[in-house]
């Protein structure tokens, strides 16, 4: 049977440039990985020795030259064709940063999220919200490690020559089974009472996020680092006020005798009502909007603006028509 080359494995010709080995093999990649539905481990590996060689000038050359990375004479290649001391792993977790390979540095415990709702003139002037919140820490005197996986979270499964990990069933990736003790009062764990200043700025917006690092899920070993508390900002709706960007909108009727007239109005608005005569505007057209600078929402040195339209009610006419029928 007709071993593949390199560039076979790859599906590309011997004179591709390493930008489209690179995009070969990324492709391929993500198809064959074995935690994949379509993933096929042997071939899997095949793609990653070709993409060794390949991504090597010395080893490609050598190759290209002599059929062989090494060149003559020199080592063998190892077991699988692949040179000595390659671990295909290494390049998936370069290519991909590590995603299907095993932690590394400082684990980071998950985020937590909550909805945070303010009203739309918290969003105008910006508020400060005082919460009291519970932490929940593991008890760590009471941590026992966990015997199937000896502590690391994780345990290992071989498939063929490839071996991976996944989270362990019997301590839910924790690494360790809380007991409970007098410390936490057999609770297995240890509830922190916080008060919490959170500072809401001027001009927010709907779905603009605030942190509060280290609130979130607590490690559950020594080394880890606490998760964040994302608060989500969520604005409601106002009765008669609306915001576009950073302009704020207010939309009222009007007579047609006053749209030509003029009529003296009062505009709500947070810093106060805003006292107008529409006969400053002239006639007021429907189409149009009247603008009041420096009323709208602030955002560091910009500033919006009061967008004011009228709905203009023309009078109803009474006149009837009668239709008759020509002979």
């Amino acid at each position: 049977m007709h071993s593949q080359t390199p560039y076979e494995a790859l599906g590309v010709q011997k004179g591709a440039t390493e930008e489209e080995v690179k995009k070969a093999y990324r492709k391929l990649a993500l198809r064959l990985h074995p935690d994949k539905p379509t993933g096929d481990a042997e071939k899997f590996k095949e793609i990653q020795g070709a993409y060794d060689i390949l991504s090597d000038p010395q080893k490609r050359q050598n190759f290209d030259q002599w059929g062989t990375v090494d060149g003559p004479p020199g080592p063998q290649a190892g077991p699988g064709g692949f040179p000595p001391g390659f671990n295909p792993n290494d390049i998936f977790a370069q290519m991909f940063g590590g995603a299907f390979g095993g932690p590394r540095g400082p684990q980071k415990r998950p985020n937590r999220d909550h909805d945070l709702k303010i009203t739309l003139e918290d969003a105008y002037k910006g508020i400060t919200k005082n919460m009291k919140i519970t932490i929940g820490k593991p008890c760590l005197n009471c941590r026992k490690q966990c015997q199937a996986c000896r502590g690391s979270g994780m345990q290992h499964v071989q498939m063929g020559p490839m071996a991976f990990q996944q989270p362990c069933p019997q301590c839910e990736g924790q690494g360790a089974m809380f007991t409970g003790c007098d410390s936490c009062s057999h609770k297995r764990k240890k509830l922190e009472q916080l008060n919490l200043e959170l500072k809401i700025p001027p001009g927010v917006e709907d779905g603009n996020t605030l942190v509060a690092h280290g609130l979130g899920e607590q490690p559950v070993r020594p080394g880890e680092e606490p998760g964040d508390l994302v608060f989500h900002v969520r604005v409601q709706t106002h009765p008669e006020l609306m915001r576009q960007g950073l302009d704020l909108v207010w939309s009222t009727k009007i007579s047609f005798e006053d749209s030509v007239n003029g009529k003296k109005i009062q505009i709500p608005h947070f810093d106060g009502p805003i006292d107008v005569d529409t006969a400053d505007w002239g006639v007021l057209d429907p189409r149009e909007d009247y603008i009041i600078p420096m009323k709208g929402f602030k955002q560091g040195d910009n500033v919006g603006r009061l967008r004011v339209s009228f709905n203009v009610i023309y009078p109803y006419s009474k006149t009837k028509f009668k239709l008759t029928r020509e002979p």
